[in-house]
């Protein structure tokens, strides 16, 4: 079945046939579209970005994207750690930093790749991955592939095979999905169970009280420079998630090329004044509300944060989307609003065969995360569900 497949490494998602990459792949996810990547790339230039493309007879048969990057390790480490690493790093400016290659990126989420199992086995794709890897990231001690989703029989067995070469199965954060599937933000509200709605109806009572306001502005080129410190704010203070902050050009580079597939969510004081900020993405079937900024000086103690992701639910459901990519961290607020938390997994593998017997088996306990509790959202007999609404 080999016989005519080629692998080559393009640089660039413009350099993938026409529509692949959205078709395959990116699968009506806003964020993860050809144009969202587009962003990320010339967003990242110290990152090496390499889209892996296998055809067979000049058909496209595989599709997947590399990155490589350097990871700072103290990221995963507890904060005495990186106090002492920032003293050590005044004489030795590479210490703890790893160069890792990755399929995925740390902006995106979901699979990563693609093939045709009718023309491709399961083994055939991921040695071809794998020769893409190597040639992307030719100075990684560390590859890392992500995602698989639990319970998805076609990913558990892709990670089987990468297993089968030499990695070790980890733990990534979940993802939090509110699957609303055609429901009104009514529907979606009387199938919670009673305490959620409870806990909804006094935070957007609450809302209301403190004068809060909520606008959705669909060009936000002129609202970056206001937002940006607000977004670092939530950065500095990731306790789960910590990674380099994502630069100003990028919400500069989404906000002009992503026009119409991206907007705003803006709180506002009763004065005006900007409390905080969601940048979402939006297709026919998706919404992705993911990046978020808040000044915590005024929302401190204020159910802000909760009632603006309930605000994306109501746009989720007005335009008609299925899904509500809500991402990463704070289980317990996005579950208590209807949302599923969806598992995660990575493979892994030290690159150095020396070692790797040595060193391998501690990467799930050192690159792994824990997981969350998952929590039951809805009632229990959907035939009981009240008639009432928000109010």
């Amino acid at each position: 079945m080999d016989q005519q497949l080629r692998t080559r490494v393009v640089p660039s998602i413009h350099d993938l046939p026409p529509g692949l990459w959205d078709a395959k792949i990116a699968n009506g996810h806003p964020f993860k579209s050809s144009k969202f990547m587009a962003c990320i790339e010339a967003s990242f230039t110290q990152r090496r970005f390499g889209y892996v493309l296998i055809t067979q007879s000049e058909i496209p048969v595989g599709l997947a994207v590399v990155t490589e990057e350097m990871l700072d390790l103290t990221l995963v480490a507890p904060a005495l750690v990186g106090s002492l690493v920032t003293v050590v790093r005044k004489l030795f400016p590479g210490f703890l930093r790893l160069r890792l290659g990755m399929v995925g990126t740390f902006e995106t989420a979901l699979r990563h790749w693609w093939f045709d199992p009718q023309r491709l086995r399961e083994s055939e794709f991921v040695q071809q991955l794998l020769i893409g890897m190597r040639a992307v990231c030719t100075r990684s001690p560390l590859l890392l592939v992500r995602d698989f989703e639990e319970g998805r029989a076609a990913d558990t067995s892709i990670a089987a095979q990468f297993l089968a070469n030499g990695f070790v199965g980890l733990t990534n954060f979940p993802i939090a999905v509110a699957r609303l599937d055609g429901l009104s933000i009514d529907e979606h509200f009387k199938r919670l169970k009673g305490k959620s709605r409870a806990n909804i109806r006094n935070k957007l009572r609450r809302a209301q009280e403190l004068g809060f306001k909520f606008e959705r502005v669909s060009e936000f080129a002129g609202l970056i420079d206001a937002c940006y410190p607000l977004y670092l704010q939530v950065h500095e203070r990731a306790t789960d998630f910590k990674r380099e902050p994502i630069p100003k050009a990028f919400f500069e580079r989404v906000a002009a090329q992503l026009s119409g597939q991206s907007n705003m969510l803006l709180l506002r004081a009763a004065d005006d004044s900007l409390l905080g900020f969601i940048l979402t993405g939006v297709s026919t079937t998706m919404s992705a509300p993911t990046f978020i900024g808040m000044d915590y000086a005024r929302t401190y103690g204020t159910p802000a944060y909760y009632v603006m992701l309930w605000k994306e639910l109501e746009y989720a459901a007005a335009q008609g989307c299925h899904e509500v990519d809500l991402g990463l961290t704070s289980y317990f607020v996005k579950q208590t609003l209807g949302a599923e938390v969806v598992g995660m997994n990575m493979a892994a593998r030290l690159e150095n065969t020396w070692l790797r017997p040595v060193l391998q088996p501690l990467l799930p306990a050192l690159l792994g995360e824990k997981q969350p509790d998952r929590r039951r959202r809805f009632r229990i007999d959907a035939a009981t569900m009240p008639t009432g609404d928000l109010s």
